[in-house]
């Protein structure tokens, strides 16, 4: 593949974001015939990107109003550079980029990279179900459409997108970054500033409500009330004076919780945790930090949102989302093994990373689709008549 432009929608801290910077990292010297354009203005994720070499732009998109304009600007910018693919990732990167190529001269193939998890179309705003809506119509002439989890597949079908050319790629986790380390354990305790005593359990997530950082919370105070010596640490934006604190005030757990803004040194502090838990209600398709804390050989407890229940591996570790009892009874069951019998889990989990989650695997998949996709799109304009 000689040129391929990424239209992220932005390059704020998320998912599918680091997973873009991992992809280009992960690609070397080969990263440097890539190109990224977030429709929103810069973000921390554009900084990591342009240390490797790629070039990233925006379109100063700052909400649907200017939506409009930003697709005019991105099919002049692609016709001008005219790349061999464009690759889409979340859905507003994907119909912004749909729609510039309609306007282009130049046809490049188009792949898009959906990240997103629709088990209750309920949950999305109304903004997101149009979207939804268009880009079902839209997906038969999408040369590729690739999903980050075989849920968020299946769900996307059922709402109407195409299955002609899909494939799913799981989101890959670096086990040289991600991996245990001794001394995690004592840089995390000194930044929540508690003792070696507590059992600490942690989440990695902006706060954002489909997250569900709430229900974490009060199964905490549930563990509490067990007379378990449990401290939550909630790293990502948004924390602090958030729905998270608010509830662990209203609880009378306040001192039990500590939040931390987003961070670059999560490789650093993850094996510090004894316990990983994803508590997210809804929108999870496969979550990176999962993969991350099972890397760091962490056990974890997760909700059963996307395909993280097939990630962890083991229907024990797998709860309803939304059911702090159901969440508190599942961490007690971990917690309340024996260190070494933890960390045994934690051992396996790593296991699973590295058999099924490898970055190898993850550029290679894309190699494939971007081929695949060039091909019908190669197919499709020679079937067009002169």
């Amino acid at each position: 593949m000689a040129f391929v432009t990424h239209v992220v929608t932005g390059t704020n801290v998320g998912g599918a974001e680091i997973m873009l910077y991992r992809y280009l990292r992960a690609l070397g010297d080969k990263g440097l015939d890539h190109h990224v354009i977030s429709l929103l203005p810069h973000g921390p994720v554009s900084e990591r990107i342009s240390e490797l070499g790629v070039s990233v732009s925006t379109l100063g998109m700052r909400n649907l109003a200017s939506a409009p304009a930003a697709v005019l600007r991105l099919a002049r910018h692609l016709d001008r550079s005219r790349p061999d693919l464009v690759h889409g990732w979340m859905y507003h990167g994907c119909l912004v980029s749909t729609l510039a190529r309609k306007l282009m001269h130049h046809k490049p193939a188009l792949v898009w990279g959906i990240h997103h998890s629709l088990a209750d179309l309920g949950n999305e705003k109304p903004a997101t179900r149009v979207i939804l809506r268009i880009m079902a119509r839209m997906s038969p002439a999408v040369d590729h459409i690739t999903y980050c989890s075989q849920a968020a597949r299946q769900q996307h079908r059922r709402i109407g997108f195409s299955d002609r050319n899909d494939v799913l790629i799981p989101n890959a986790i670096d086990c040289g970054e991600f991996r245990p380390d001794p001394q995690a354990a004592g840089r995390l305790r000194s930044l929540c500033g508690i003792g070696p005593d507590s059992l600490l359990v942690g989440n990695v997530a902006r706060a954002h409500p489909m997250k569900d950082h709430v229900s974490l919370v009060r199964a905490v105070a549930l563990l509490r009330e067990r007379d378990l010596d449990v401290h939550l640490v909630l790293i990502g934006n948004g924390h602090a004076g958030g729905p998270a604190e608010a509830e662990a005030r209203r609880l009378g757990i306040a001192a039990h919780l500590t939040t931390l803004p987003a961070r670059d040194d999560i490789p650093q502090l993850m094996p510090g945790l004894d316990l990983f838990v994803l508590s997210s209600a809804w929108g999870e398709a496969q979550s990176l930090a999962l993969g991350e804390a099972m890397a760091s050989c962490v056990p974890c407890v997760t909700t059963d949102m996307g395909d993280c229940a097939w990630m962890v591996g083991d229907a024990r570790l797998v709860v309803p989302p939304a059911q702090p009892q159901a969440l508190a009874d599942a961490m007690a069951r971990v917690l309340a093994l024996p260190p070494e019998d933890r960390r045994q889990i934690g051992r396996e989990a790593r296991q699973r990373v590295e058999a099924q989650l490898s970055l190898d695997v993850y550029t290679s998949d894309h190699a494939k689709a971007y081929r695949a996709a060039t091909a019908h799109r190669l197919s499709t304009l020679s079937e067009v008549p002169t």
